[in-house]
Parts: structure tokens; C-alpha cells; sequence
């Protein structure tokens, strides 16, 4: 059995088609009793902006004086063939 492959360059970029989604999680710990203190683990859940995230993250440190967070930002990535990218611009990994 004899196979061919051709190499075909391709660019990654962000997906437009879906919104990216940002989170923040409390990893504060109770101060009082380091050695058994678990993290608070309280989530913002998906949000629509950072901003959004970071009254989420004030509100929580109002509320509990919290002060230590995990931020994520996830998006979504389309892989396109490079020679459909004429004219726009090319970001390669």
C-alpha cells in the first residue's frame, strides 16, 4: 500500500464566530489555620468580560477579605488554510 501526503500550511486564529469567556476561581485559604486550610474554590462562573470578572473578584474580596484568584480566559480557535489568508493577517504558531 503506497500513501501520499502533501504538507499544507495552515494559520491558527481566534474564532469569531464564538465569544470568548472569562472566569476567575478564590484560592484563598484561611489564614487562621494554614496547616488544615483548604481553598475557598467560590467561582465566577463564565462571564462575558474581564471587567465583569474583576467586580466579581471585588465583591468577593468585599465580602470574605479574599485576595488571592485564578483568572482564566478561554476562547475558541479555527485552523484555516495559509492561502485563504491573502490580504489579512497571518499568525503562525
Amino acid at each position: 500500500m503506497k500513501s501520499t501526503f502533501r504538507f499544507q500550511a495552515y494559520t491558527t486564529r481566534q474564532d469569531t464566530a464564538a465569544e470568548p469567556e472569562y472566569s476567575a476561581v478564590c484560592v484563598s485559604t484561611d489564614q487562621d489555620n494554614v496547616e488544615e486550610a483548604a481553598a475557598c474554590l467560590a467561582a465566577s462562573g463564565p462571564m462575558a468580560s474581564a471587567l465583569s470578572v474583576d467586580d466579581w473578584m471585588r465583591n468577593h474580596m468585599r465580602d470574605t477579605d479574599h485576595r488571592h484568584f485564578r483568572r482564566s480566559f478561554d476562547d475558541f480557535a479555527e485552523l484555516l488554510p495559509t492561502h485563504e489568508l491573502v490580504g489579512t493577517e497571518q499568525v503562525k504558531a
